[in-house]
């Protein structure tokens, strides 16, 4: 009988062990799959794929909550999905799948929006994706939440979070920090730190270290820079290198090169309402 009771808490043990290797291996194998979904030329088939995968990730997170791959995971994947997909029609929506990327990329980092700007000193270039999708959800929420003076007291965090990744890896997410800063730059007013130089030194630095191929920045940067100088022949000129681009020119660049034309076409469609 104490050779029984022995065993179980050693049972236990192996059982313990065996769930974290396979919670380990599964994440492996979704970080390597994540390319597919980038890769994929079909924006619908993606929105549907994505939206499940979110589920079985945080599924996965009930059994490793502090994984930090697994939360770096859930993080991208949200703000991705919400980025591409829900922002434009369901922006209400939006902003709740914003708020859980947020999360769960300060999760992977070991902290919270509380203690945010006191773990960036601490951060190293291995830190800089979460930071990254940390600050983007948290911007994104707070651009969809303008109207809450509490949700745009949190940008200056946001901001903050943003500019860390930056120093760490500014080439990460196609250049994503810089495009970050040239929207940043062109929407806020000029007497709150808006500068339309700034903005477009920031959205000259993402179209060259993505050899000017990333079609994303051309769309933020007619949507942002060109509306804030009213410069209807620069959207125009914008959107037209979007349409006329092939799709998919940069590695893992197809599906939001792909997204990119949709939202130029929608962004066309409303020209003379913002100018």
């Amino acid at each position: 009988m104490k050779k029984i009771a022995f065993l179980i808490p050693l049972f236990a043990l192996c059982s313990c062990s065996l769930n974290t290797l396979a919670l380990r291996s599964t994440t492996t194998m979704m970080s390597r799959g994540v390319s597919t979904y980038y890769d994929e030329s079909d924006p619908q088939l993606a929105r549907e794929a994505m939206a499940s995968q979110l589920k079985f990730i945080e599924g996965l997170l009930q059994s490793g909550p502090k994984d930090e791959r697994l939360n770096l995971l859930a993080a991208e994947g949200f703000g991705g999905y919400a980025f591409l997909f829900i922002e434009d029609a369901q922006p209400e929506r939006a902003k709740a799948l914003y708020l859980r990327g947020r999360d769960y990329a300060l999760r992977s980092l070991g902290t919270d929006p509380d203690g945010a700007e006191q773990a960036l000193p601490g951060a190293g270039r291995a830190d800089a994706a979460a930071l990254f999708w940390a600050a983007f959800c948290w911007a994104g929420y707070i651009n969809l939440a303008k109207d809450s003076p509490a949700a745009v007291s949190e940008l200056p965090k946001a901001v903050a979070v943003m500019k860390r990744s930056h120093e760490l890896d500014p080439d990460y997410n196609f250049a994503g920090s810089d495009q970050f800063f040239g929207v940043y730059f062109a929407s806020r007013p000029r007497l709150l730190g808006g500068d339309t130089d700034k903005a477009k030194e920031h959205f000259k630095w993402a179209e060259l270290l993505t050899e000017g191929k990333y079609l994303m920045t051309y769309v933020l940067e007619a949507k942002s820079l060109a509306v804030a100088l009213q410069d209807r022949a620069l959207f125009e000129s914008l959107l037209a290198k979007v349409k006329a681009a092939p799709a998919g020119s940069l590695p893992h660049s197809r599906l939001a090169d792909e997204v990119a034309k949709l939202k130029a076409a929608a962004l066309m469609e409303k020209i003379d309402d913002l100018f």
